[in-house]
C-alpha cells in the first residue's frame, strides 16, 4: 500500500507468483509485486492483495494501479479462524458434520465421545402382536417399539427390541428382570390401574426404585420412573401418542443426560393458534400440531385426531402445541407456545 503514496497509483514490477500450496519464498522490495492466487501465501512485503480487475497489465511485465489501496485488504490472517489457546469443541457437544470438519482442519483424527445407552425395548400386553403377524379379533399390531427404536436411535441411544411380553404376572416379571441388563429400559403399557396392568407391582418385586408414578399431562399421565443399580427403567403409556409424548418429554432429556449432551434442548417458539381450544381438567396437554409460515408468522394448528390412541397425526405433526397446566381457553388467533419435533 505505501508503494502508492498520496497518489493512489503506481507502476510495480511483476517478479514472481504465489499459488495455493506453492508458496514464493523471497521478500518483495519497494516497487516490486507478485501475483496471487487465492489460497496463496502472501510474501514477506506485501501488506495487500489487489484483484486482478481493477489493474492493467503491461507488455514488459509490469502491473499498473489507479486506484486505492488499503493495507491489509483481501488477507486472510492466521488465526481468523481459529485462534491458538481457543476452545474448538466443548464436552458434550454433539457432533455434526460441520465439526468433523473443524476437527479435520486441525488434524485430529480420532475424538473421545461419550458411549451410546444401550437401550433396551419391552412391549406388554395380550392385545399386541408383532408387524408380521396378522391381528386376530382384538389385537393391534406393536407399532410403539419400532416407533421407540426410531426415537431412541435420533437421541444417540442404540435401541434393542425385546419382543412382546403377555399380560401375565409372572411373565412380565421374568420379562423386566432379563430386560434389566441395559443403561435405560423402557417398557410399554401395562403401568397404569388396569385389571391386567403387571408392571408397577412387578417392577416394585424386583427390587427397582421407583422414583414417581403419573404425571399432570395429557397424553401421557401412566408414566413410571425408577432405578435399578445404574439402569434408569421407564414406564411408558401403551397408547402410541402418549408412549411418544412421554419419550420426547422424559426420556429423551435422560438419554442426553446420560450422553453429557450441553445442546439437546427442543426448540420453542411463539405461533399464532389458528382453532379455539378448551379444557377443564387442570393438566398440561402436548396437542399434535403442524406449523406453517404465513407472511411471515408462525401460524400453527392440530395435525389432526388428538386421542392418545392414534398415531398418524403424530406422524403428521412438526411441531407440540403445549397448553399449560392453568389455560382452560384459547381463541383462535391467540398465541401459543410450540414445540419443535
Amino acid at each position: 500500500a505505501s508503494d502508492l503514496g498520496g497518489a493512489n497509483t503506481a507502476v510495480l514490477s511483476i517478479v514472481g507468483e504465489s499459488s495455493a500450496g506453492n508458496v514464493w519464498g523471497k521478500t518483495l522490495k519497494k516497487g516490486e509485486t507478485v501475483r496471487i492466487m487465492t489460497g496463496g501465501k502472501v510474501p514477506s512485503g506485501a501488506d495487500a492483495i489487489i484483484p486482478f480487475e481493477q489493474v492493467t497489465l503491461t507488455d514488459d511485465g509490469h502491473v499498473m494501479v489507479k486506484d486505492a489501496v488499503k493495507a491489509g485488504q483481501f488477507i486472510r490472517r492466521p488465526g481468523e479462524d481459529i485462534k491458538q489457546g481457543e476452545t474448538v469443541l466443548r464436552s458434550g457437544a454433539l457432533i455434526q458434520s460441520p465439526h468433523i470438519g473443524v476437527l479435520a482442519s486441525l488434524g485430529c483424527k480420532k475424538v473421545r465421545v461419550s458411549q451410546s445407552p444401550r437401550v433396551n425395548i419391552l412391549a406388554t400386553g395380550d392385545e399386541i402382536t408383532d408387524i408380521d403377524e396378522d391381528p386376530e379379533e382384538g389385537q393391534i399390531r406393536n407399532s410403539t417399539s419400532y416407533a421407540l427404536s426410531g426415537y431412541v436411535h435420533a437421541a444417540g441411544g442404540t435401541p434393542a427390541l425385546l419382543g412382546i411380553s403377555p399380560d401375565k404376572r409372572k411373565q412380565t416379571k421374568r420379562r423386566i428382570k432379563e430386560g434389566l441388563e441395559c443403561d435405560l429400559l423402557l417398557i410399554t403399557g401395562g403401568v397404569s390401574v388396569g385389571k391386567y396392568d403387571y408392571v408397577k407391582a412387578a417392577l416394585e418385586e424386583i427390587g427397582v426404585d421407583i422414583k414417581f408414578w403419573k404425571v399432570n399431562i395429557k397424553p401421557g399421565k401412566p408414566l413410571l420412573f425408577g432405578r435399578w443399580k445404574n439402569t434408569l427403567v421407564f414406564g411408558l403409556p401403551g397408547n402410541p401418542a402418549s408412549t411418544m409424548v412421554t419419550f420426547l418429554q422424559f426420556v429423551r432429556p435422560a438419554i442426553n443426560a446420560m450422553l453429557g449432551r450441553i445442546d439437546g434442548m427442543p426448540l420453542r417458539f411463539s405461533a399464532i393458534l389458528e382453532q379455539e381450544f378448551s379444557k377443564t381438567d387442570g393438566k398440561r396437554h402436548f396437542l399434535r400440531g403442524s406449523l406453517s409460515e404465513i407472511e411471515g408468522h408462525l401460524h400453527v394448528r392440530t395435525s389432526g385426531s388428538q386421542s392418545s390412541g392414534v398415531m398418524s397425526s403424530m406422524a403428521r405433526a412438526n411441531c407440540l402445541i403445549i397448553i399449560p397446566e392453568d389455560v382452560t381457553k384459547i381463541q383462535s388467533g391467540e398465541r401459543v407456545i410450540v414445540e419443535m419435533l
